[in-house]
């Protein structure tokens, strides 16, 4: 069929029809990503998944057309972070921002999307990078959309750095700017996760466990489920940090079986991370010494282990200390080792205590 269509000159026209059709397809998923039909845009997106990339490889054929790959990319910012293609984002991202140096808004929101990419991999100097270069291009444009989008990245790069100061700076101010705007993801959910993070870090567990009711309250009116699984987290980690062990491996486990409907798994392996601390607590140690093998497994296909954040490297640290105390160094190695064995599906049966069913492809 190609080569008919070469032959009758209209394979570029179908090409472009082909790049056109998925730039409005991208806008569509984009426009509905917060809503309750996150799920079906989540598996609609992922079979598109090849032909996203045919589309993407049309684009930069031609510089003509590569400002087209800008605008499909940053669209599709979700299906990067959200469905398991951070690594193919981060490499589509950063080829069509070479192939587009001018500064323009499409570019300005390729650029945060980048720095979002970035963190998800745990490069927060890369994410930081981005993101500052996303704001002085913004501001450049008069894209005040963009400058807020970017403070927000600098938060989260700033979050992952252990700059706690900063990143509530940052947070705060892309919260504030975002609270009336309509688009709850990226800027305003995860901002508000990412502040009840910092909160916690800095002692104010009621205040981190309020912002985070408000925000799944959010969530539930609005039919979100991704950022929901976050605060979720978020919020086990509060309620072990005020000795709620119980409620805490709720929570957890609340945010497991919702990440089951996605690709995500960043966010699996953090909260399978926060499930290994509660087990701990809860004088479970086999089953976490179990989780922490699967961890260390399975954070390689991720990126950087715990995202190479100070607060949550810590944690993992004590965690394998207070397990090795509690079991002994031979009966640790050996529910490590068989733990290493589990993919990350089976490592989230053994967190959800075999109550869930591995979810079906």
């Amino acid at each position: 069929m190609a080569r008919q269509l070469d032959k009758l000159g209209q394979a570029q026209q179908m090409k472009q029809r082909h790049l056109e059709y998925y730039l409005s397809l991208a806008q569509r998923s984009e426009d509905a990503w917060s809503g309750p039909r996150q799920i079906y845009w989540f598996v609609r997106m992922r079979q598109e998944h090849d032909n996203v990339r045919v589309a993407l490889e049309h684009a930069l054929s031609s510089p003509a057309r590569s400002a087209s790959a800008l605008t499909l990319l940053s669209s599709l910012w979700f299906m990067w972070v959200c469905c398991g293609f951070v690594r193919e984002g981060r490499l589509y991202l950063e080829r069509a921002l070479e192939a587009n140096p001018s500064p323009t808004k499409e570019r300005c929101k390729a650029l945060w999307v980048l720095s979002y990419v970035r963190s998800a991999q745990g490069d927060s100097a890369g994410a930081l990078s981005a993101a500052e270069q996303c704001s002085t291009e913004a501001v450049r444009v008069g894209d005040s959309k963009a400058v807020i989008l970017a403070s927000k990245m600098q938060g989260t790069a700033a979050l992952l750095q252990g700059d706690v100061q900063k990143a509530s700076a940052l947070l705060g101010v892309a919260i504030e700017f975002n609270t009336d705007n309509k688009e709850l993801n990226p800027g305003l959910l995860p901002a508000i996760v990412e502040l009840s993070l910092v909160l916690s870090a800095q002692g104010e567990l009621f205040e981190a466990e309020s912002l985070l009711q408000d925000c799944l309250q959010v969530c539930r009116e609005r039919g979100e489920l991704w950022v929901s699984s976050y605060a979720q987290w978020a919020m086990s980690r509060t309620r072990l940090a005020t000795g709620r062990s119980d409620e805490a491996l709720h929570s957890a486990r609340e945010g497991l079986r919702i990440k089951r409907h996605f690709h995500d798994t960043l966010g699996t392996l953090l909260v399978l991370e926060t499930t290994a601390r509660i087990l701990i607590s809860l004088r479970q140690a086999p089953t976490a010494a179990k989780l922490l093998g699967a961890l260390q497994q399975n954070w390689r296909t991720a990126g950087l282990p715990q995202m190479g954040a100070p607060f949550l490297t810590d944690d993992h640290d004590a965690c394998v200390e207070d397990c090795k105390s509690m079991m002994g160094d031979l009966a640790y190695k050996n529910a490590f080792e068989n733990g290493a064995r589990l993919d990350l599906d089976e490592a989230s049966t053994l967190a959800l205590g075999d109550l869930d069913a591995p979810a079906e492809d």
